[in-house]
């Protein structure tokens, strides 16, 4: 009889599980043990964006806030203090965050979010690279957009400084043409090393090169 087992391909030749969901519920396919990112739209209003390209306009800054999340809600206010004070709109990017914040904390079932907000004129993470967290959440809200590579195109024993000065003479990357990026306003969680069943498989990613124009950014952590 003939044997029709199969042999696993290995992890270079397979394509990385990533999906790309229409509404807030998708991002619960980040518990699929082969799926290593989701993304789901959750895009800011029209005087939160206007908030966030003020922000732009007023320079390079970058802050940082943990986030208590009892209930999967966070605590009123804390969010206010990334916000531009005296800039309108202001109170609707707090909104804002603080229901990014709390699809983040519900997802992952956090009490404490560490909430990092990047106001930038070039890439804060250039080198490709992968997170060693259990799962991070990226929100590209204004200006050029996460990128991520297949695992069919990255070799991963040229990441940092293992693969010389620079990824794009490294030969980490196999095909450019297949670069993965977020969009702006959708929520894009990634598997980190930490997670089960991920340590070898983390999503390869990297802040884009500048296009000129002054990126928005939204990073989350699960603390606790």
């Amino acid at each position: 009889m003939q044997n029709t087992e199969t042999t696993p391909l290995p992890q270079s030749t397979r394509a990385q599980p990533v999906v790309r969901g229409t509404n807030l519920a998708d991002l619960t396919r980040l518990y699929d043990p082969e799926v290593m990112l989701v993304t789901a739209p959750l895009p800011p209003g029209d005087a939160a964006l206007a908030h966030a390209q003020a922000m732009a306009e007023a320079g390079p800054r970058s802050s940082q806030v943990q986030v208590a999340t009892p209930d999967g809600e966070p605590t009123a206010g804390a969010l206010d203090q990334l916000a531009l004070a005296d800039e309108p709109g202001a109170r609707a990017w707090g909104t804002y965050l603080e229901e990014v914040t709390a699809v983040f904390a519900e997802l992952l079932g956090a009490h404490v979010v560490g909430v990092r907000q990047v106001v930038a004129d070039g890439p804060h993470c250039p080198r490709f690279h992968v997170d060693q967290v259990v799962a991070r959440g990226v929100l590209n809200v204004l200006g050029a957009r996460t990128e991520w590579l297949d695992d069919r195109d990255a070799d991963r024993t040229r990441l940092g400084h293992a693969g010389g000065p620079d990824d794009a003479t490294s030969g980490l990357v196999h095909r450019w043409d297949r670069l993965g990026r977020a969009g702006c306003g959708e929520l894009a969680v990634f598997k980190g090393t930490a997670c089960p069943h991920a340590s070898e498989r983390a999503i390869v990613h990297r802040s884009p090169p500048s296009d000129g124009s002054p990126r928005v950014v939204l990073t989350l952590d699960w603390m606790e």
